[in-house]
């Protein structure tokens, strides 16, 4: 018990550290946790909606939906994916559970990714002019998405100390499922065989169910949630 006590507080501490560290590499400090996503929203806005006129109504709240989660898994997993690897120097000299590094580098994204997340809350407030009695499903669309989270970062950053190549190949498979998501256009509007395809994405039906609760104003596929946890 104590251990886990230790161990945890362990991880607590290397992730304060870790975020006030990024906090004083620059200028803006901490408000880059806000502004860089909100500049990564912008050029996917200008290219598809401006520049390529991909857009029309409800088109802003529609790619937010998908933009912001996805950025969320991403980043996560991409940064957990190789925590184990990153830091070889310290496991060499002292033990650490290993299980350690994934999980911390999941804690400090995740933290980062509320100030986003609150800010759409507050956008889709201005944007659908109320609140509605389906955002008290978020939490449970949120856990799944962490689970999932949780599950591809930890098993990833176990295999590419032992397959290095993995880590060359992840770059493209997570390209690949960013555009197999359903970010830009709508699955529902697909083929029955296309939107199975697609479906088996698990961050295309979570991106779906976001959609469900804050735009269309309807309750989140629960046996979805249940197969995706």
């Amino acid at each position: 018990m104590s251990s886990t006590r230790h161990y945890l507080d362990l991880i607590r501490y290397r992730a304060y550290a870790d975020l006030k560290s990024d906090s004083t590499q620059s200028y803006l400090g901490a408000i880059w946790w806000v502004l860089d996503p909100l500049l990564y929203l912008v050029v996917f806005y200008l290219i598809f909606d401006v520049f390529l006129k991909r857009g029309g109504e409800g088109f802003v709240g529609f790619l937010l939906c998908g933009l912001v989660f996805w950025r969320w898994f991403d980043i996560c997993v991409k940064r957990a994916a190789s925590s184990i690897q990153n830091n070889v120097a310290v496991i060499n000299q002292v033990y650490l559970p290993k299980l350690m590094f994934p999980i911390t580098d999941i804690i400090i994204s995740t933290y980062r990714f509320l100030f986003v997340f609150f800010l759409l809350l507050l956008f889709m407030v201005l944007y659908r002019g109320n609140l509605t009695l389906y955002w008290l499903s978020l939490p449970v669309i949120l856990a799944t998405q962490l689970l999932l989270i949780f599950s591809a970062g930890i098993i990833l950053s176990l295999c590419i100390p032992f397959l290095p190549d993995v880590r060359k190949l992840l770059d493209n498979a997570m390209l690949l499922l960013f555009y197999m998501s359903g970010i830009f256009f709508d699955i529902s509007k697909l083929s029955e065989k296309n939107q199975q395809l697609l479906n088996l994405n698990p961050m295309a039906q979570l991106i779906q169910q976001y959609r469900q609760v804050f735009l269309q104003e309807q309750w989140p596929d629960w046996a979805g949630l249940g197969n995706i946890a």
